[in-house]
This record gives C-alpha cells, structure tokens and sequence, in this order.
C-alpha cells in the first residue's frame, strides 16, 4: 500500500475498527429514514431495482393464475397486498396507484374466470380482497408521501447546514478567491509593461497572458467548487475517490488552517476503492468534522495543534476516514448523545452538525463514530462500503 504522507496516529488502543463510541445502537427514525431511502443504490442495488418489476409482473401472473383455478373459497387475490407493496421500491405515488388499480382489475376477470365453488362465498372472498387492496393501495401512497417529504426535509436541512459551515470559514473562502484575483491584477500589469516597452517583448507578454489564464481558471475553479456546495440539488450519486472529496475540502480550508496556527498532517492510502456516493454530502462531513476539530482546539487552554486526516482500507473492503484533533476532546458523559439532533458542545452551536453528518454516512452505507484521543482531543471515524451491498 503507497501512502502520501505519514503523519497521523491512532493510540494503541482505539482503532478504526473498535467498537463505535456514540454510534447509537438505537438508530434514530430520521436516520433509519435515510437509510431506507439509500437503499437500491450501487451496482448490486441497480441489478434489483432492474429486476424487480419484472419479478412484481411475474407475481402478479401467479396470483391471478392461482386464483383463477382456485375455488371462490380460496381468497388468493389477497395476496395482490403483496405485489403493492413490491411496488413502492420501484414507483412513485402514481405508479403505485396504477398498479393497484391493474390488481383490481385482474381480481374481478379472475373471479369472473373461476370454474367452480359457491359462488356467494366468492363475492364475500372478493370484496375482502378489493378492500384489502384498498387499503394497502392508502397506505402505500401515505408512505411515498411521507418518504418524499422526509427526503426533502433532510436535504433542506443538510443545505441549511452546508450554508452554516460555509458561513463559519468566510474569511478563508475570500482569501482563497483573493489570492489568484490579485495575480490576475499582477500579471496583467506585467503584461501591459512588456507591451509598452521600447522594444515591446511580446514573449514575455504572452507568458503573462498566460499566468493570466491560469489563475483565472483557479479562481473559477473555487467559485465553481463553492457553488456546487451550496446550491440545493437533489443527491446525485455516482463512483467516487475519497481522497480527492477530502481533497477538495482541504483547499477550501487552507486559509482556516493557516489562520488558527494548525499543524495539518495527512496520511492517506492510494490503493482505495471507489466510493458509490454523492460528492457534495461527503464533503459536508469531512467539512464540518474539519470545522469542530479547528472550534476544539481553540478552546483548548495550551499544547499541540494538530489536526490529521487519514484514510485506509476498512475491515469490511470499504475505506475508513479518520480525523483526529488535540483540542479539548469529548466529555465521557456526552459521548453517547454526541450525534444526537439538536446536542451541541459549543454555546453558540446548533447541534445538527453531527446529527446531519450521520444521516448521511448511514444513507451511504457506512457507519460514523468518535473516540477519545491520547493524550487529549478527539477521533472521529467513519466508514464508507465500497461495493454498495450493504446499502441493501
């Protein structure tokens, strides 16, 4: 395994794979909400979700085959229930209606089809399973409904958040779109010198022309990559490098570390997989733990300033992001609610930092935890899966 730097430590005994302090084996309904809304994501979870309304068809066709040569005392179109609720992994409220409304009609051409049996007893079988029907087809739609809000009221709120964070490091975002602003305005002056020289060096002014191009491009590339992460889009996943996400949150931050005297250490590995995930939510959580981990140590009376940033190869073939810090570290009563909605550590904190960082790990799959740092300061892990099954 080839590494880019060999800075960060883990005391001997915490490691990436101990038990998740503060993981809460009580998952809260919001986060079991992000998970099942991850879930068919990935290329496993691409394979079912492709599958899966063939397999509801093919149901369908054997309950409405059963059902026909059954008797009318035999109530199998009940099972159609089934077939509605296979449904909502694959459509949206209208779809679910439609395919509802498809099962009704194959339940009264099969009991018209029905060779045998006593024929009242038929019409009571039916009329339980059109209600049946009915009432699976209210609650399946009551739970898209509720999917759907729920979804938007999370990205909302991990915008809000995103927005927050963003606010917090201003002054490092100005100074990192400053610095190629003022080499644009450099060169440009260099350029019209060489211009308006006796003789004019038209090599020298191309080549400021050139340094011109340059940092206009990085200016456009901060500004571009400052919009991507505040503009409010759907989640859009695809296969990433975590290396590179962490990267990009670190040029954002480089002014933030420079100002508050951090000592910046990286170790990460290159022999990663890629990650199936969104680019922008992962960078808000590599952010914020950034963040926290610079508000930590500031509160710290004396000592190192240390931040380090790792990643590795987790037990479970995924990757493993570690970030540890030498600020005032966790508080041994508050380590089990740390990542609860609303809990904050900081007076002038919001407590959805964490909470919002955890939803979004676990709707990728993964799994996010802190533990003390030796001799002081905190660690805060998480995890990501690589092959998208867990996801499932």
């Amino acid at each position: 395994m080839t590494e880019r730097n060999t800075h960060v430590r883990l005391p001997a005994d915490v490691g990436v794979d101990a038990e998740p302090i503060g993981a809460h084996p009580q998952t809260s309904i919001m986060s079991r909400l992000a998970a099942m809304i991850a879930r068919g994501f990935g290329p496993t979870g691409y394979i079912l979700s492709a599958a899966l309304p063939l397999v509801t068809a093919a149901l369908a066709l054997a309950i409405f085959i059963v059902d026909t040569v059954t008797p009318y005392e035999i109530p199998a179109a009940t099972f159609y229930v089934i077939v509605v609720l296979l449904s909502l992994r694959f459509c949206r409220e209208q779809g679910v209606i439609t395919v509802s409304a498809i099962c009704v009609v194959l339940t009264i051409v099969s009991y018209v089809l029905t060779p045998g049996g006593n024929f009242e007893t038929g019409i009571i079988s039916t009329a339980i399973s059109l209600l049946a029907l009915a009432a699976t087809t209210h609650l399946a739609v009551k739970i898209e409904s509720a999917r759907i809000t729920a979804q938007q009221a999370q990205a909302h709120l991990a915008h809000v958040a995103r927005i927050t964070t963003l606010g917090e490091i201003a002054a490092s975002i100005a100074h990192e779109v400053n610095q190629p602003l003022a080499a644009i305005v450099t060169h440009a002056n260099a350029c019209t010198r060489w211009i308006h020289a006796q003789p004019s060096d038209l090599e020298k002014a191309a080549t400021s022309i050139e340094s011109i191009v340059d940092d206009a491009n990085r200016a456009s590339e901060i500004i571009h990559r400052i919009r991507a992460f505040v503009t409010r889009a759907e989640p859009k996943r695809d296969w990433i490098d975590i290396n590179g996400v962490i990267d990009e949150v670190l040029a954002l931050m480089q002014t933030q570390f420079r100002e508050n005297q951090i000592d910046l250490r990286t170790n990460f590995s290159n022999s990663l997989p890629k990650i199936f995930g969104d680019r922008i939510q992962l960078q808000q959580v590599v952010l914020n733990l950034f963040v926290n981990g610079i508000d930590a140590i500031n509160a710290a009376p004396n000592g190192d300033r240390v931040i380090s940033v790792g990643s590795s190869k987790s037990a479970t073939h995924g990757v493993t992001i570690t970030i540890e810090d030498s600020g005032v570290g966790i508080d041994p009563e508050s380590v089990n609610s740390l990542f609860d909605a609303f809990h904050s550590t900081k007076s002038e904190g919001m407590g959805i930092g964490l909470s919002i960082c955890r939803s979004i790990i676990e709707a990728h799959g993964g799994q996010i935890w802190a533990a003390p740092n030796k001799p002081r300061g905190a660690i805060f892990c998480f995890t990501l899966p690589a092959d998208g099954e867990r996801m499932l």
